[in-house]
């Protein structure tokens, strides 16, 4: 497999810590918020922005997908429950909005769950696959239609670990 940079880890640290100044103004340190990633993915950004979030951030975890291999299958896979949102704020966190799918599901699923407020940020927002309307909230990077590894983004469970974001050519 060919993969080629397009996100230096350096370039991602930068663009996490422009996005936690521009949540931490939206939530503020005072109340709590539940932080939720979205597994597996998520969970070097959810690592890193977390660093940079006061503690009233909460951490919870969810696994959620809709990928096998290259492609969205459309169908979103739960495994298991959501946080007890009652009342509460929340800020779903994913590591790439694609078709938009897993976050429109996700943030109406906990609104109606009785949450509060929901916010969504991801680690990288691809142009040009969106299959319903959502627009996250809070994107750190951004990128056209390629299909990308590293820093959780994965292809059948490999390459996750690479410190950079690249794309494999098709």
């Amino acid at each position: 497999m060919n993969i080629h940079t397009l996100y230096t880890p350096e370039q991602i640290q930068e663009s996490i810590q422009h996005i936690a100044a521009q949540i931490l103004e939206r939530f503020g340190s005072d109340e709590p918020v539940i932080a939720l990633c979205l597994l597996n993915g998520a969970i070097w950004y959810t690592a890193d922005l977390l660093r940079c979030l006061p503690p009233n951030f909460e951490l919870q975890t969810i696994r959620i997908s809709s990928y096998e291999g290259m492609d969205s299958t459309g169908k979103l896979k739960w495994q298991g429950a959501l946080p007890d949102c009652k009342g509460k704020r929340v800020l779903v966190i994913d590591d790439v909005l694609d078709t938009g799918l897993t976050m429109k599901e996700v943030c109406d699923t906990l609104y109606a769950n009785g949450a509060d407020s929901v916010a969504s940020t991801v680690a990288i927002n691809k142009n040009g696959r969106r299959n319903v309307q959502f627009e996250a909230d809070f994107c750190a990077l951004h990128c056209d239609d390629l299909f990308l590894v590293g820093y959780g983004l994965d292809y059948n469970g490999k390459y996750r670990n690479l410190p950079y974001i690249g794309y494999v050519e098709a």
